[in-house]
């Protein structure tokens, strides 16, 4: 073996030797630097199915002791510095907000009222809440409909009466504030269908005029009386009309209505189911027959004529659509015959009395 080759064999562990002391001082007087890099998840981790326990945490995701580098990083840790930094996520500067819609006119709503838009956190969006208008009482609405209906009669009454003025000399109206001599003594339906197309104009003032339910002798019976008798009307007048609702009632069963109508009513003595006009007319004749009888002094001193008048609307007599038609002349019933009398002024005529 050479020379030269001994002493390499010689030097070789002297080298390894040396070469271990380096190490150890090193590593005793720099300390190693541990680089953490945020962990990333693709997916969030899901829930344990079937109540199974949740899977443990990775040991890549426990938190180590960071140790405090001295001095600065290696250039070897540079590229993962600059990866964890580009790793951790920007911080978003604020977002202006701009309305997308433009501002509207207020609301015409009830502001007084919740908005449906307001809930509670959490609760469910409640359905819009439409504001009913407030509806006053029934009872309300009906005294102010009385109270409308009475202002619209009274208002009526009075211009009709600044129409009668109007029409009349103050000289005229002042005798009419002093006469008590009425002409005739007219008893009439208390229905507004009862006694139009008689009163008004000049012949008002010569009337003394009793309404009544069913135009009828017994219900009024005092002021007839007073009329004929005391007045010394010489003509005493029983009208109906159309349409009377005493009539059709009395033909009916009006058991119903109260005891003082049902009084009345019991007067009225015409057949059940009786067509209204037919009904009018039998009321008609009764009322003429019974004041014949109570006035039988006044009829047979010539007097009194009693008669008896419709007011046919209907035109179901054929004299004419509201005429009034007289169907009864002191008992006198035949149409032709009345006609005769009508046209010859004969009103005293009493048939049955021999004149």
């Amino acid at each position: 073996m050479s020379p030269r080759l001994i002493g390499s064999c010689m030097m070789l562990p002297l080298l390894l030797s040396l070469q271990a002391a380096w190490a150890d001082d090193a590593s005793g007087n720099q300390v190693q630097q541990v680089i953490k890099l945020p962990l990333k998840l693709n997916k969030p981790p899901q829930a344990a199915e079937h109540g199974a326990a949740p899977a443990a945490k990775p040991a890549a995701e426990a938190k180590p002791a960071e140790a405090k580098p001295e001095g600065k990083p290696t250039e070897a840790a540079k590229p993962a510095a600059e990866a964890a930094k580009k790793a951790e996520p920007a911080k978003a500067a604020p977002e202006k907000m701009e309305p997308g819609v433009p501002m509207a006119k207020p609301p015409t709503r009830d502001l007084s009222q919740p908005s449906p838009e307001v809930r509670a956190p959490g609760g469910k969006p409640r359905a819009a809440h439409r504001v009913k208008p407030r509806r006053p009482a029934k009872h309300v609405e009906k005294a102010a409909g009385e109270a409308g209906q009475v202002k619209g009669v009274v208002g009526s009454i009075l211009k009709a009466n600044s129409a009668y003025i109007a029409k009349h000399s103050p000289g005229y109206l002042a005798k009419l504030g002093g006469r008590a001599a009425p002409r005739a003594t007219v008893v009439a339906c208390s229905s507004p269908g009862g006694n139009v197309g008689m009163l008004g104009g000049e012949a008002d003032a010569d009337l003394f005029v009793i309404s009544n339910l069913g135009n009828q002798l017994a219900s009024s019976e005092g002021s007839i009386e007073y009329g004929v008798r005391d007045l010394r009307t010489p003509l005493l007048m029983f009208v109906s009309h159309t349409g009377c609702g005493a009539i059709k009632a009395a033909a009916g069963d009006y058991s119903n209505l109260g005891p003082a109508v049902q009084k009345e009513l019991d007067n009225i003595e015409i057949p059940k189911g009786i067509d209204a006009t037919n009904g009018a007319l039998i009321n008609i004749n009764n009322q003429v027959e019974g004041a014949i009888l109570k006035f039988s002094g006044e009829v047979e001193a010539g007097r009194l004529a009693v008669l008896g008048g419709y007011y046919d609307f209907n035109n179901d007599l054929k004299q004419g659509r509201g005429k009034l038609v007289i169907t009864n002349i002191n008992g006198e019933t035949d149409p032709a015959r009345i006609r005769e009398l009508t046209r010859s002024g004969r009103y005293f005529h009493y048939a049955f009395m021999g004149r």
